[in-house]
């Protein structure tokens, strides 16, 4: 599980609702998929792009 430690911090939306085991299993368990992980490396990817952009150097952040 080295992937908690490259997360600061997660939100999951329950709509105010407790979860349960089974649906915090679940949640676990994408989190360590591969499509979680492709996810996280497809936004670092494009948060790059942007701040390597011209776009920057007029906006501020």
């Amino acid at each position: 599980m080295s992937t908690y430690k490259e997360i600061e911090h997660l939100h999951i939306n329950t709509g105010g609702k407790e979860l349960t085991q089974e649906q915090i299993e679940e949640a676990k368990a994408f989190i360590d998929s591969q499509e979680f992980k492709d996810m996280i490396r497809e936004a670092k990817e494009s948060h790059q792009r942007v701040m390597e952009s011209k776009i920057t150097d007029r906006t501020k952040l």
